[in-house]
């Protein structure tokens, strides 16, 4: 009897975890290249770099990413794949400064994400002061 119990389990446990890990399996967010990868922020991180950085984040990218950094923005509704979750310092722990000015500057696969890049809108200083904006959202 407890076999039959066991093997039940085994069987529906996929599909039961299945919703939790999914949304996690189905980033296909793009790796830089190498040379972004082993770029260190060059911006100091000042309060008037963070503050002027909020300003440019409440008004770019909050809407996708949340106000506190979440990725449940207001404008995530309909998104197959949600925005990155800037508060899980575990996984912001993972991905290095230069992934992630690549990103705000490229954007990142249409196949991927609806992530836009902002080469041409944003200064590359602008940029790197994003990059240590997004950084002080993980908790």
């Amino acid at each position: 009897m407890n076999t039959i119990h066991a093997g039940i389990a085994l069987l529906f446990t996929p599909l039961v975890l299945w919703p939790v890990t999914g949304s996690a399996t189905d980033r296909k967010t793009p790796t830089a290249p190498h040379e972004f990868l082993m770029k260190t922020n060059p911006v100091a991180a000042t309060a008037d770099t963070l503050q002027e950085a909020k300003s440019l984040y409440e008004n770019r990218c909050s809407k996708c990413h949340g106000t506190s950094g979440n990725g449940k923005g207001s404008a995530t509704k309909d998104l197959e794949v949600k925005p990155r979750n800037y508060t899980d310092k575990a996984l912001m722990e993972t991905i290095p400064d230069g992934q992630l000015f690549w990103i705000i500057c490229y954007g990142s696969d249409p196949e991927a994400t609806e992530m836009a890049g902002y080469k041409k809108k944003l200064s590359e200083e602008q940029m790197w002061s994003l990059v240590h904006y997004i950084r002080s959202l993980a908790r």
